[in-house]
């Protein structure tokens, strides 16, 4: 967690709680979003998308969720009124699935989740 000065202080010590907890997941999809980010230029990540999921992998702090058939099928009956994308869509119905909590910044999933139907923590 190399910037989590960056963080609000709840967010530091909650994700870093679940990280030595070994309860700390990036979904499949996430992965990707990061990945098309690298590939776009838009982050660089100082080193290949792969070696750096690898290295977050290493001790077994970080776990990757796996896209599932659960998941792909609910992703396209999410209660309320989240939009249509794709990304947001698979990160909410992952989250649903596995009873996790999303840490997030997108305005429109923590709105999401402030109407009850995930958790999520800003961040």
């Amino acid at each position: 967690m190399g910037n989590a000065q960056r963080l609000p202080p709840v967010a530091r010590d909650q994700l870093i709680a679940w990280q030595s907890g070994r309860e700390l997941y990036l979904s499949a999809t996430s992965v990707w979003e990061v990945a098309r980010l690298a590939a776009d230029g838009h982050v660089d990540l100082g080193t290949s998308v792969d070696a750096f999921v690898a290295e977050a992998m290493r001790d077994g702090g970080l776990q990757v969720v796996q896209l599932s058939t659960g998941i792909l099928i609910e992703s396209t009956r999410l209660p309320g009124d989240l939009h249509r994308d794709p990304a947001d869509r698979l990160l909410a119905a992952t989250v649903r699935e596995h009873n996790l909590t999303l840490v997030t910044r997108d305005r429109e999933l923590l709105r999401y989740g402030r109407r009850g139907h995930l958790r999520a923590l800003a961040i």
